[in-house]
Order: structure tokens, then sequence, then C-alpha cells
């Protein structure tokens, strides 16, 4: 049985699922890909968007979302699967934290990567989305500033994704996990 779990976070836009997608791709052992927004996006009627506003009902739907994938992720794991969840997990957030993660797949290690491209190369990618992914610029612009918390915290990988290709920013990962397990 495998136990860890990678967990990917950024600012909105900057690329989470696709790395995500990408490191899951090129494993050399069987690894599956989790992504928070899709188990989210699974209640269709009564779906609340965190983007027209947070309320007790749109923390519930959060909260069981993560705590399906959190179930599927230790599934796979059971099964001798590799697990790399996608997720906007915020540092001082304790509703969408990381503690939230870590208790949710206890008692698998989480290894968190923290892609930070800059504020610029988020608001070019966040333009050239689909109308149903893009963020308002002044949304965007909060969770930005929200995680800078991540920069601060010395035992988290963060990573400046700004000018590197999704698949050299899954190198970048690929070689943190390495040098972590040694």
């Amino acid at each position: 049985m495998a136990d860890h779990v990678v967990l990917i976070t950024d600012p909105a836009g900057a690329g989470k699922s696709a790395v995500a997608r990408e490191l899951a791709s090129r494993s050399s052992e069987s690894c599956a890909h989790l992504s928070l927004d899709i188990f989210r996006e699974m209640v269709k009627s009564g779906f609340l968007d965190p983007r027209d506003g947070w309320n007790d009902e749109t923390q519930r739907q959060l909260d069981l979302a993560r705590d399906n994938v959190a179930s599927v992720a230790k599934n796979y794991l059971d099964s001798g699967i590799a697990v790399i969840i996608d997720d906007v997990v915020f540092p001082a957030c304790e509703p969408s934290g990381l503690d939230r993660w870590v208790s949710a797949l206890s008692p698998c290690d989480v290894n968190l990567i923290v892609l930070f491209p800059s504020w610029w190369v988020i608001a070019d990618r966040n333009r050239g989305r689909s109308d149903h992914d893009r963020l308002p610029e002044k949304m965007l612009k909060k969770i930005f500033d929200d995680m800078q918390g991540w920069r601060d915290q010395s035992e988290v990988a963060v990573i400046d994704s700004s000018n590197l290709s999704i698949a050299e920013t899954a190198s970048r990962i690929e070689l943190l996990l390495i040098v972590k397990t040694e």
C-alpha cells in the first residue's frame, strides 16, 4: 500500500489540474489524479459555486467533496495505486486549509506542493480560460493574495511556475518528491 498523497495547490488559474494530470500520467507506477472541483461539481441540482458567495451550504458541499476525494484516495492507496489530488488550499483559512486534508487522509502522509507563478501570469491564464472557469479579476487577486502565506512556510515546497511549461513543472515536482523520499 502506498502511504502518501501528493496534494497540489495554487492560486486559481496557476495550472494545478493540468500539472496534476501530467504528473499522474507520466508516473512510473500506477497513479490516479483526483480533482476536488470534479467531485464538487457532481452536485447538479443545488450546487453552490463559491464564486457566488460563501455560506454554510457551500462549506458543507466542500467538506463532502473533500471527504469523498479522501475516501477514493484511500481506496486507490489500499490497492497500491499512487494518488495526486488538486485543490485550492489556503494557508490561513481553516475551512479550506491543509489541516482538513491531513485529517481526511489520515493516516496517510500528505506531500503538499504549491505552484505560485507571478500575478501577471495568473491574470493572463485566467483571461484565456472558458467562461465557466474564468474568475472575476478582483476575486482572482484576493485568492492570489490569500495564498501568499505559503511563501513564508519553509516546510512547504513552493514552485514559481511562471516560466515553466506543464511538463517542466511536473519534472520539478518529481525531483522534489525524490529528494523528500531519500
